[in-house]
């Protein structure tokens, strides 16, 4: 098969004779991104042709397509240039000049998980407590029970899961991503009690001390989530503005589905481990009330990324649906009422385009780092990072000269 962005990268690593695990180590890059830009089934983005010609000490234009891109000094200027996915000094995501607390662990918007290669397994064994925690969790428990007994709306003590491992790799045959996680039994009231610790100084430098997040950190991990952006068949996602009430960034714009993992309604129909399809499906139909096959197609659900938000020490895996239904109709059928609706305060159909989303992921602050993530990496998969990239650059520049 002819590749359809031919470039020098494979010439120059038979020149200089080096295997695929050695550039994954020495650059930092995986094998199956590298094995697929030098067989031309993709663009090697602009950030990355420079972190090549540094590595090969060869011209930066030896990385792009051979004749199909003007060289890149026809580019955009130098300093438009700047990448917007994570910096190498922490590793921490940025949106533009939109810095985030969200780390990305895998996957790079290009790549998809198969069902297949997404393996959960259950230790039912919970996390015990420090003392400190451990009061914390009691004062949260006595402050809800005290307001749902005054008549006040009060956040309830659902059985969760804690991330106590996990492990990223790829499957030997295709070098496709897989991902193993190990969860233990945990609950809603330990996450408030263990995120809300986080927010102090003392108690995160003494925690975090040294911590890299390639790790799961099992005392603080009780919160995993996935988190779709829905993309309707007209052609717009839909974003939205979480619940004033809920235990965890309330008022925060967020993509379409943010849910956690729960126990008692996520899990495996062969054992106690989570099922995350599961969780997906569920929190698409409690909020929006799209079910497959009628509204999507099962393998319309796209899941591409594993990341953590460092600020609260929360893991999820995040993507998208294509769904047969268009704006509207997604509207007019959640109007006629959905499960969850308090999670939501107000819905924003944008135009699934990196120019409209850019544009209103820098219009509406705070958003969620997590759904900033998911959506980049949305339209990353189906833009390219070149037009994703630039679209936001521009947007950027746009609101820091305003």
């Amino acid at each position: 098969m002819q590749a359809a962005y031919p470039n020098r990268l494979k010439t120059l690593i038979k020149r200089d004779g080096y295997t695929w695990q050695q550039l994954e180590e020495d650059i930092g890059i995986a094998q199956g991104t590298l094995r697929r830009w030098a067989a031309g089934r993709c663009i090697i983005p602009h950030d990355a042709r420079r972190t090549l010609a540094q590595f090969f000490r060869c011209d930066i234009d030896d990385f792009a397509p051979l004749n199909t891109e003007p060289k890149e000094s026809e580019h955009m200027p130098e300093q438009t240039a700047t990448p917007s996915r994570w910096r190498e000094s922490d590793r921490c995501f940025s949106f533009g000049h939109i810095k985030t607390t969200e780390i990305v662990l895998d996957g790079d918007g290009t790549e998809m998980y198969l069902p297949q290669h997404i393996h959960t397994h259950y230790v039912p064994i919970p996390q015990e407590l420090p003392d400190e925690f451990q009061m914390r969790k009691e004062r949260i428990r006595h402050e809800q029970e005290s307001r749902k007994s005054r008549g006040e709306s009060y956040q309830w003590n659902g059985e969760r899961y804690n991330l106590t491992r996990f492990v990223t790799s790829r499957d030997p045959a295709h070098e496709e991503m897989t991902l193993h996680l190990w969860f233990a039994p945990s609950d809603y009231y330990t996450f408030l009690a263990t995120s809300a610790a986080l927010q102090e100084p003392e108690i995160r430098a003494r925690c975090l001390a040294d911590v890299e997040w390639d790790e799961s950190i099992p005392l603080l991990a009780h919160s995993f989530s996935t988190l779709i952006a829905i993309v309707t068949a007209d052609g717009y996602t839909l974003l939205v503005q979480r619940g004033k009430g809920l235990g965890c960034r309330p008022n925060v714009f967020d993509v379409s589905l943010a849910e956690g993992l729960s126990r008692p309604l996520d899990r495996s129909i062969t054992s106690q481990a989570p099922d995350i399809y599961r969780c997906a499906l569920r929190g698409l139909a409690e909020e929006t009330r799209l079910h497959p096959p009628t509204d999507f197609a099962r393998n319309q659900l796209v899941l591409t990324t594993f990341a953590v938000d460092t600020e609260f020490a929360m893991w999820g895996l995040f993507g998208f649906v294509k769904v047969e239904r268009t704006a509207d109709e997604v509207i007019d059928n959640m109007n006629k009422g959905v499960r969850d609706r308090f999670e939501n305060r107000k819905l924003f159909p944008v135009a699934f385009t990196p120019e409209d989303v850019s544009a209103f992921v820098f219009e509406h602050q705070p958003f969620s780092p997590g759904g900033i993530v998911c959506l980049y990496h949305a339209l990353v998969h189906e833009f390219g990072y070149e037009t994703v990239d630039w679209a936001i650059e521009q947007e950027s520049r746009k609101h820091q000269s305003i």
